[in-house]
C-alpha cells in the first residue's frame, strides 16, 4: 500500500463486493432457518431402524454445514464493507494535508510520498519553521498510509481466512455453542443489542439455543417471535406435564389419608405427630388448596395448547409463559413481526392463568374484527398477560401493580419494533382493560413509548389527570371509552384512587363511544364491551387499523 495506491482507490467496487456477500450470508441464512425448521420434527416421522439413524446423521450434518457457513460470509461481507468506508476516510485525510501543504505553497510528490518547500521558503529566518511544519506534513501523511496498509492488511487477512477452501469447503467445522451466561448476559441490554445480537448467530446456535435454554429465549425481548414461540411451546409441554403429574400425586396423597382416617389408622401416616388427626385435616385442607391452584392452571394451559392447534382459526404464537406463581402468558393471534398492524391487549384485576381462555378469545375477537375494518391489512392481536395483577377489586386500589408491569410493557413494546420484518413499520396500538390501562398509564411515563396509539377502556385511572402527563405518548393518540353502567364509574375520581377518569373529556382523549350496557348488573357490563354488536368493538377495530 502506497500513498499513490491509495489516493487510486475506486470505492463503489468495494460497496458492490460488500453487497454481494451479504445477500449471498442472508440468502445462506434463510436457507439454513428452512432446513432446520424443515427436519425438526424428523426423529417423531421416522423415529428408528438403521435408515432412521443414518438419514439423521445426514440431516445433522446438513444443518451444521449451512448454518456455520453463514458466519464466514458475513465476515467477509462485514470486512469489505469497513474496508470501502474505512479507505474512503483515509483518503480524505490524505488529501487534507496535501490540499494544507500545497496552500502553504508546498510541493507534493505522490509517487516518492515526499513533501518539499520552495526555495524562498527557507529565506529570511524561515528555514527552521519550514522545516518543522513540512516534516509534521509529511509524518501525518505517512501515519495516513500506514493506517490504510493496516487496514488493507487486515481486509485482506479476512477474506483468506473465511473464503472456502477447495478441499474442505466453508461451513465444515463446528462453531461454538450458545451457553446459559450467553443468554443472561442480553439480559441487560435493549430489544434492539439483542435482535441485533442473535441475528449473528448462525441458525444452528440458535436452535441450540431454544432447545437448551426455552425459558431464557422464550421471554427474551429482541428475539423473532417464531424462535420465542418454539421456545415456548417446549415450556408448554413441560409445564402442562408436571403440573398434571401433580395432579395426580395430589390425589393419590388425598385418597390415602382419606382411606387411613375412615380405617382409624391415621397416626401410620404420622407415626411422631402428637396429634395425627389434627395433622392429617391440616394436610388435606392444603391440598385441598393446592388442588384448586393447580388444576386452574392446567386449565389455562390446556386452553392455550387448543388454540394453538386450532387450524381453523388464525395461526397463534405464544410469545410468553410462565406457570410459578400467578402464571403469566403472552399468546398472539398473528406474527406481529410481519403484521401491517399489532394490537397488543392487557387485562386487568383478578387476571391468572387459570383464565388466560377469556384473553384469547377477545384476541380473536379484535384480530377478526381489524380484518373486517381492514381487509387488505394484516392484523396481529396479542393478549399480554406477562405482569402481576391485582388479585381482587380491592388490591385494585394499590399503583404498585401498574408500577412493575409497567416497564415491562414498555420493553416487550420495544421488543415489538425491533424484530418487526418490513419496509415499513407496523402500526402499534396497546389497549387495556380495567386495571390493565393503569399499566399502560405507567408504561407510557416512559419517554418514546413504542406505539401510535393507546386505548383506555373501562379504565379505573391511569395515575395521571391529562392524557399530556402521559410523556412517552403524545396526547393525541390516547383514546378511551367507557360504558353508562359500568361499575367503574364508582372508583372515586382525580387523585384519590388512579387519577382522573380517562374518559371524562377534561382528562383530554379522544372519547369514543360504547354501548350504555346493563343498568341492573353494572359488574357484567364491566366486561361487556366485546359483545355481540357492541359499538366499542368496531371502534376498536378503527383505531387499530388507523381509521379513527
Amino acid at each position: 500500500m502506497t500513498l499513490r495506491a491509495l489516493l487510486a482507490t475506486e470505492i463503489r467496487p468495494w460497496h458492490t463486493a460488500a453487497d454481494q456477500w451479504h445477500w449471498l450470508a442472508q440468502r445462506i441464512d434463510d436457507a439454513a432457518e428452512q432446513l432446520i425448521r424443515g427436519v425438526r420434527d424428523f426423529p417423531y416421522a421416522w423415529p428408528s431402524g438403521a435408515g432412521s439413524a443414518a438419514a439423521a446423521e445426514t440431516a445433522s450434518d446438513l444443518r451444521a454445514e449451512v448454518s456455520n457457513t453463514y458466519n464466514p460470509a458475513k465476515r467477509i461481507h462485514d470486512a469489505l464493507e469497513q474496508h470501502a468506508y474505512g479507505m474512503q476516510a483515509l483518503q480524505q485525510q490524505a488529501e487534507q494535508i496535501m490540499g494544507s501543504a500545497r496552500q502553504a505553497g508546498y510541493t507534493v510528490d505522490t509517487e516518492a510520498m515526499t513533501i518539499t518547500a520552495p526555495a524562498s521558503a527557507y529565506s529570511a529566518g524561515n528555514l527552521a519553521h519550514t522545516a518543522q511544519e513540512t516534516g509534521t506534513l509529511l509524518n501525518d501523511l505517512r501515519a495516513v498510509v500506514e493506517r490504510a496498509r493496516a487496514l488493507d492488511d487486515s481486509t485482506a487477512n479476512a477474506i483468506q481466512v473465511n473464503t472456502p477452501s477447495p478441499a474442505s469447503g466453508f461451513g465444515t467445522s463446528e462453531l461454538a455453542g450458545i451457553s446459559r451466561a450467553d443468554l443472561e448476559a442480553q439480559a441487560g441490554r435493549s430489544p434492539v443489542e439483542v435482535q441485533a445480537w442473535w441475528e449473528s448467530l448462525t441458525p444452528q446456535q440458535q436452535e441450540q439455543a431454544i432447545l437448551e435454554f426455552p425459558d431464557l429465549v422464550g421471554r427474551m425481548d429482541g428475539i423473532p417471535v417464531s424462535d420465542r414461540d418454539v421456545a415456548n411451546r417446549s415450556i408448554l409441554a413441560r409445564d402442562s406435564g408436571n403440573l398434571k403429574q401433580r395432579l395426580t400425586d395430589i390425589d393419590d396423597r388425598t385418597r390415602y389419608l382419606n382411606t387411613l382416617l375412615d380405617q382409624h389408622r391415621i397416626y401410620e401416616a404420622y407415626p411422631t405427630a402428637g396429634n395425627p388427626l389434627g395433622a392429617a385435616l391440616a394436610e388435606l385442607q392444603q391440598l385441598g388448596d393446592e388442588r384448586t391452584q393447580v388444576a386452574g392452571k392446567v386449565r389455562g394451559l390446556d386452553a392455550i395448547a387448543a388454540r394453538l392447534a386450532n387450524s381453523e382459526l388464525p395461526q397463534a404464537y405464544l410469545i410468553g409463559l410462565s406457570s410459578a406463581d400467578d402464571g403469566r402468558a403472552i399468546v398472539s393471534v398473528g406474527d406481529p413481526d410481519t403484521a401491517d398492524n399489532v394490537l397488543t391487549y392487557v387485562p386487568g384485576t383478578g387476571e391468572d392463568l387459570s383464565k388466560v381462555r377469556g384473553g384469547i378469545q377477545r384476541a380473536d375477537i379484535m384480530a377478526s374484527d381489524a380484518a373486517a375494518a381492514d381487509p387488505k391489512a394484516t392484523t396481529a392481536s396479542i393478549y399480554w398477560f406477562d405482569y402481576d395483577a391485582p388479585d381482587a377489586i380491592p388490591n385494585a386500589a394499590a399503583s404498585h401493580y401498574a408500577e412493575d408491569g409497567g416497564p415491562t410493557l414498555d420493553r416487550f413494546q420495544d421488543g415489538l419494533r425491533a424484530t418487526h420484518d418490513g419496509a415499513d413499520p407496523s402500526r402499534n396500538t396497546v389497549l387495556g382493560h380495567s386495571y390493565g390501562s393503569t399499566v399502560i398509564g405507567h408504561a407510557t411515563m416512559a419517554k418514546d413509548f413504542a406505539a401510535d396509539a393507546v386505548v383506555f377502556v373501562g379504565s379505573p385511572g391511569v395515575d395521571v389527570n391529562h392524557a399530556s402527563d402521559l410523556s412517552g405518548i403524545d396526547a393525541g393518540k390516547v383514546y378511551a371509552t367507557r360504558a353508562q353502567y359500568d361499575m367503574i364509574r364508582m372508583v372515586p375520581d382525580l387523585d384519590i384512587a388512579h387519577g382522573n377518569d380517562p374518559s371524562d373529556l377534561d382528562f383530554g382523549a379522544r372519547v369514543f363511544a360504547s354501548d350504555p350496557g346493563n343498568p341492573d348488573n353494572e359488574g357484567a357490563t364491566h366486561s361487556a364491551y366485546w359483545e355481540q354488536n357492541n359499538i366499542a368493538r368496531k371502534n376498536i377495530s378503527y383505531i387499530v387499523t388507523g381509521k379513527l
